[in-house]
């Protein structure tokens, strides 16, 4: 704190960088402001944002189609993104690692999965996969003529979303992986409808 002469018989008053002016007793007075006072944070809030990130990062792989095409129209209260974080947060641990790959979900939605889906390699390492469920009876018409859609992933990598070529009709078949950097160890397996406006909820195979 210190005493300021006054120009032009004038007071000076108000905040100039890190200090401020004020009067009293006809004198101009100048402190320095109080600094930011940092927090260290605790280990629980770094944990915490350790995880937050590991979460929002996996989140932004599906910002640009998975999201937008199947998740946005499943919101209700909140945006697509957050519906999907909030779905798949239980699959990462307090570190922000996934943690079980089983848990995630890369569509949900209105449609249904036939019972007994199994899915598994034709070959030890090879990128044919051979597809079973059980024989839908209650459904028929354009509904036998849902594709099948797979995202493949491997090390933290995820293929885009791609047509099987198989349909709810099929009940055994094969197809071919897709594309990916990393060598694949889980697939995402879900039917879409005809007019590509409903998923099913997604499972997934380890391979």
């Amino acid at each position: 704190m210190g005493e300021v002469q006054d120009i032009y018989g004038k007071n000076i008053t108000g905040k100039v960088g890190p200090v401020s002016f004020y009067v009293s007793r006809g004198k101009t007075i100048m402190r320095s402001l109080p600094g930011k006072r940092i927090r260290k944070m605790t280990e629980n809030q770094l944990r915490n944002q350790r995880r937050f990130q590991g979460i929002r990062k996996f989140c932004c792989l599906f910002k640009a189609i998975v999201i937008p095409q199947i998740w946005n129209g499943l919101a209700t209260t909140s945006s697509g993104y957050h519906l999907f974080m909030k779905t798949n947060s239980p699959a990462f641990d307090q570190d922000g690692i996934l943690a079980d790959p089983m848990k995630i979900r890369l569509s949900m939605g209105k449609l249904t999965l036939p019972e007994g889906m199994q899915a598994q390699r034709t070959s030890l390492g090879g990128s044919s996969i051979r597809v079973q469920w059980e024989k839908e009876l209650n459904i028929g018409g354009l509904t036998l003529r849902q594709p099948l859609l797979v995202i493949s992933a491997g090390e933290g990598k995820y293929s885009d979303m791609k047509a099987t070529g198989l349909t709810r009709r099929t009940v055994d078949g094969t197809f071919e992986l897709p594309a990916l950097a990393s060598p694949t160890t889980h697939v995402y397996l879900f039917f879409e409808s005809l007019d590509q406006r409903y998923y099913s909820e997604s499972v997934c195979f380890q391979i």
